[in-house]
């Protein structure tokens, strides 16, 4: 098993990196929430990695940290929940704010996730919602953990940070971006609106 990889990051993209380790090369699937947490093509890179073995393939996911992997794992404890999706999900927001969703039976916040239906949102509640409750209680993080400046988290927010981390913008800058486009905008904006405005302040 392949529990962490450190190397040179020789490509990125927002779902997909190759990572160089003694002169062999690593694809390995990341997260929207990974992807801006990367350094620079062509310097180190350290990713906590889980990987999936099938009858025809063997695929490698990578997490920008231990919480992140935890999670993933935990998601795949979930009925209809593969791994691709629970990829997806990732992306959708950050692991504290999934976890903080799933404990709370937030499946409001949960359906704003790209690719989550009301029957998986509410699988996922009854099949993780005390382990969710136990890994925040571990990570002493109880109380809402949205984006700091953000308030609790949201939809719209949290996509329209993600989506700078697309484009090549790391945290706290992309954040701090999103907090300036919502006291423009309002906490109504959608992501559609908040990304262009963001990008003014960066």
């Amino acid at each position: 098993m392949i529990e962490r990889i450190r190397g040179i990051l020789v490509q990125k993209s927002p779902t997909f990196v190759i990572v160089e380790c003694a002169g062999v090369g690593y694809g390995v699937n990341i997260s929207a929430y990974t992807a801006g947490k990367l350094p620079d093509e062509g310097t180190e890179v350290v990713l906590h990695t889980n990987l999936v073995v099938r009858e025809d393939s063997m695929t490698l996911f990578g997490f920008a940290d231990k919480t992140e992997k935890d999670t993933f794992i935990m998601l795949l404890d979930v009925n209809g929940v593969g791994p691709k999706l629970a990829q997806r999900i990732l992306s959708g927001s950050t692991p504290a704010d999934l976890l903080n969703m799933i404990a709370s039976d937030n499946k409001a916040a949960l359906g704003k996730i790209k690719g989550l239906g009301k029957k998986t949102c509410e699988q996922m509640t009854l099949t993780l919602k005390e382990k969710a409750g136990a890994m925040l209680q571990a990570l002493g993080d109880v109380e809402d953990s949205g984006v700091t400046g953000m308030g609790a988290p949201t939809g719209a927010k949290m996509e329209a940070v993600l989506a700078l981390h697309t484009l090549g913008v790391k945290d706290p800058a992309a954040e701090k971006a999103v907090v300036k486009a919502v006291e423009v905008l309002g906490d109504a904006a959608d992501a559609a609106a908040l990304i262009p405005e963001a990008l003014k302040y960066l």
